[in-house]
Order: C-alpha cells, then sequence, then structure tokens
C-alpha cells in the first residue's frame, strides 16, 4: 500500500518548529476525514523549502472533498505565514553554495542561458504524488535527467 502525498514548495525558507505551521497542521490532522472515516496524516519540512503533507497508508482513503480541505489548511498557512506554497510556476534548485533556491520559470531560463544553471544542476520534483519517492534520483536528481529540462530546450545546451 502506497502512501499518497503532496510536495508544497516555500516561496521562504521555512521549518518544521515555527508555530503557525505546527499547530495549523497539527490541528488539521486531528480532525482530518474523508466522507467521516479518519484520514490518518502526517507532515514533514524537507530542506528548509519543501512542506511534505502525506496521508498515511493505515488510514482512510482521501477524496475530492478531504483533499480541498487539506488544500484550504496549506492556503490558510500562507496567508498566515506569509509564504507561498501553492504557486505551481516557480522551480526549485540547488545553488552552488548547496542551499535550495527558487526561481520562477522565465528566471529559470535567464540563469540557464547565463550559463549559472547547467545540466548538473539539481532540481526538486513538487510534482512527485508517493511518499517513497521523496529519495535522491526521484525527487531530486540532475536538471538534465529531469521533465524540467524541456522547460529550456535550446537554453539547457
Amino acid at each position: 500500500m502506497t502512501a499518497r502525498c503532496w510536495v508544497f514548495g516555500s516561496s521562504d525558507p521555512i521549518s518544521a518548529s515555527d508555530p503557525v505551521l505546527s499547530a495549523g497542521l497539527n490541528g488539521f490532522f486531528s480532525q482530518w476525514n474523508s466522507h467521516g472515516a479518519s484520514v490518518s496524516g502526517r507532515w514533514k519540512v524537507l530542506e528548509d523549502r519543501f512542506l511534505v503533507v502525506a496521508r498515511d497508508p493505515e488510514g482512510a482513503e482521501v477524496s475530492g472533498c478531504s483533499i480541498d480541505a487539506m488544500m484550504g489548511e496549506v492556503k490558510r498557512l500562507e496567508k498566515a505565514m506569509g509564504a507561498r506554497f501553492l504557486d505551481s510556476s516557480r522551480i526549485f534548485y540547488r545553488g552552488q553554495d548547496g542551499t535550495v533556491q527558487v526561481a520562477t520559470r522565465p528566471e529559470f531560463k535567464a540563469l540557464a542561458t547565463a550559463g549559472k544553471i547547467t545540466p548538473e544542476t539539481e532540481v526538486f520534483d513538487t510534482t512527485v504524488v508517493d511518499l517513497s519517492d521523496l529519495r535522491p534520483g526521484v525527487f531530486v536528481r540532475p536538471l538534465k535527467d529531469s521533465w524540467h529540462a524541456r522547460l529550456l530546450g535550446p537554453a539547457l545546451a
């Protein structure tokens, strides 16, 4: 049985110890349900930039309404924290200093054209949907081996 997950990249660094984040998510998980059945879930912050929300395989399956409720909580957290989690137009990559950086698609293409992004630059795939995919080679991989490379076309060469 797989553990469904959602990965939200943050516009700004985040911490699992942030009281707004922890209180909001812990409160949400205490009452998350799908058609009256309790959904068992958990959350984690990865690389000080990614909020991962996961449904435990033992809990109820999620439905459209339960996913909408979770997304509503993430929207509420965006507002409360002043961060952006739900902007899918951003690309997350590892900078030369090893930290996770974020750029819009046009900014990312400009960085590649300028040679600051290379085929070996690590990028993060926030579209993964299974908790087991949060590992090197799937969630984090060289740009040349990711779907992000299609965005750059000749700029990557």
